[in-house]
């Protein structure tokens, strides 16, 4: 089979990125050919596809004209070179299937119409909630924001805390509703029940399927699985650093907790100058040290040497890999109850659960740590995911496949 996978960035920028490499690794390994659409970046993989990518451009740019910020407005509500470009690699590859990713904004939901012109049938993976509403994550300045309407969220600044961008975020879901481009859209890919839920519960149609994400099979012969051994003292948290992902609360809980408690912070966002400016304020900036962007062997290393892994996301949670990656290392995992976390996690058997931006939550938790036979609950975090194998993935894949190939009625 023939598959072209689109998504805005061609490099490991986050989940969705990462279910999108897995994804063209899986389906090559199994003999499909598989071609990618994307955007050009300066940290791309390489790809003999990259020809047919669009320009690269940055939305967060603040040194732009009038006519420049105009041009990448249009840009977000009908792409004419991404539509150009993949009519091109269209006629080229003649896939059997797109499978798109992100693509609203740097790509725009536009290209649709021009698969749709070729006759490829299109799957789509849900990676948040852009599809439903102006708002990717339903959060805005630090709260939930569980609306879908274009009107309300231009009167709450729902994108970025500006009129301007909220007002073209509000266009693009009108504009595209009237098109209804999302109805050009076969089958609809929900990694989690919760974001399939939530679809529903806003009254969308389209035919959505349940397709956890995979994780490849772990190499367990150079682990010393000491955890019996380890202090009651070193905490983790790695992931994104931005206001939705709740470091804050995790900075402001480790304030209440005896100061013998550490904390590594892995990672890079928008907020770190902030919550290192916080860790300071609370006098805790000597025991929450922020380590930057790990990875690979580094990053494994630093999970296997804590007591415990703390995600404390804030906003509606699809199905994040640090949770699944978390528990099939074997982790004790503390996360907030949102989401699609919940599904993943049973308090006190494979882990625990805390309630969202409620500091005094996760300190009470930590504290009840000791009650536990944490060494149990860490064989259960391992043994919990092992239905994520990639040959039980790569078989809904292809079932979702065939129903998207089928004529439509």
């Amino acid at each position: 089979m023939k598959i072209l996978l689109i998504n805005k960035y061609h490099y490991l920028k986050g989940g969705a990125e990462r279910a999108y490499f897995d994804m063209a690794r899986i389906l090559v390994e199994r003999g499909h050919e598989v071609a990618f659409f994307s955007m050009h970046d300066p940290n791309n993989v390489s790809t003999t596809w990259e020809r047919y990518f669009v320009e690269s451009v940055d939305y967060g740019a603040l040194d732009l004209s009038l006519v420049e910020r105009l041009r990448m407005a249009g840009r977000i509500l009908w792409n004419h070179e991404a539509n150009r470009k993949l009519a091109a690699l269209l006629q080229e590859f003649q896939p059997d299937i797109a499978h798109a990713h992100n693509i609203y904004h740097q790509l725009s939901p536009s290209i649709l119409w021009t698969l749709r012109k070729h006759g490829v049938p299109i799957v789509m993976t849900l990676h948040d909630y852009k599809v439903i509403s102006p708002n990717y994550s339903l959060f805005v300045r630090g709260q939930i924001w569980d609306h879908t309407s274009g009107l309300r969220c231009l009167v709450d600044r729902c994108v970025k805390d500006s009129v301007v961008k909220s007002l073209v975020c509000a266009i693009e879901q009108w504009l595209h509703r009237l098109l209804r481009s999302y109805t050009l859209v076969t089958v609809f890919v929900a990694p989690s029940r919760f974001l399939q839920e939530k679809f529903q519960a806003h009254r969308f149609s389209g035919h959505i399927e349940h397709l956890p994400n995979s994780l490849p099979a772990r190499d367990i012969s150079s682990e010393t699985h000491s955890h019996h051994q380890k202090r009651f003292q070193n905490f983790l948290f790695f992931g994104r650093l931005s206001q939705e992902k709740g470091v804050d609360v995790l900075i402001r809980a480790f304030a209440s907790l005896p100061p013998h408690m550490t904390l590594d912070v892995v990672g890079d966002g928008s907020h770190r100058t902030i919550l290192e400016k916080l860790a300071e304020t609370l006098g805790v900036s000597s025991r929450v040290r922020f380590l930057g962007s790990r990875f690979g062997s580094d990053l494994e290393s630093l999970k296997q040497d804590a007591f415990a892994v703390i995600i404390p996301s804030s906003w509606y949670e699809n199905f994040p890999y640090v949770i699944t990656e978390s528990l099939q290392s074997g982790c004790l995992l503390l996360a907030a109850r949102i989401g699609g976390i919940p599904e993943r996690i049973q308090h006190g058997e494979n882990g625990f659960l805390f309630e969202p931006c409620d500091p005094e939550s996760l300190v009470s938790v930590i504290l009840s740590l000791d009650r536990f036979d944490l060494e149990a609950i860490r064989k259960q975090a391992s043994a919990s995911v092992i239905d994520l194998s990639e040959s039980v993935f790569y078989e809904h894949l292809m079932g979702i496949y065939r129903m998207a190939a089928m004529p439509r009625s």
